[in-house]
């Protein structure tokens, strides 16, 4: 994390505790410092939180029967892409590979499974924006160490996912 090692006629020397880093910056006054120090924080813990996104998004999502579904962005366009063949009637039912395995599945099998992959995709973005949100807002330090990007991300992911699965279907 960067941090402000001092302040003063020099300008704000800023150092980072994770690699070796010491720079200095122009600041008009300590409160001017500590804002440079939070936007560099900001766009690491932004880039951080894109990864943790990322990582969430193509991870496996395993659903209450334990079918395991890929959730790779391949995978995902396959698995709407043969939701709406077998929604639109094109073909009957299907061999379905989850990641633990083959299934034979029929449009209401399927069903489930696209409304689960739909939740999750959303909660991955609700999870990203509600923590980019409070990345942005973060005007102090303080503000800035207390923001646990994955845990934050995890408790939003899970409250949009939720709010879908638990919802009646919508026709």
């Amino acid at each position: 994390m960067y941090r402000l090692e001092s302040f003063g006629a020099a300008g704000a020397i800023v150092t980072n505790d994770a690699f070796p880093y010491q720079s200095t910056f122009r600041a008009d006054d300590a409160a001017h410092a500590e804002l440079i120090v939070v936007g560099l924080n900001q766009q690491v813990m932004l880039t951080e939180l894109a990864q943790v996104r990322f990582e969430i998004e193509t991870t496996v999502l395993e659903l209450d029967d334990g079918l395991r579904l890929q959730t790779d962005r391949e995978s995902r366009a396959e698995l709407f892409s043969t939701y709406r063949n077998l929604m639109d009637g094109l073909i009957p039912d299907t061999h379905w590979k989850a990641a633990n395995g083959w299934k034979m599945v029929t449009f209401d099998d399927m069903k489930p499974m696209a409304r689960a992959m739909a939740a999750h995709v959303r909660g991955c973005y609700s999870g990203e924006g509600a923590v980019a949100v409070a990345i942005g807002n973060a005007t102090t330090m303080a503000q800035i160490e207390a923001i646990n990007v994955r845990g934050q991300f995890t408790e939003a992911y899970q409250a949009a996912f939720d709010e879908i699965m638990t919802a009646e279907p919508v026709a």
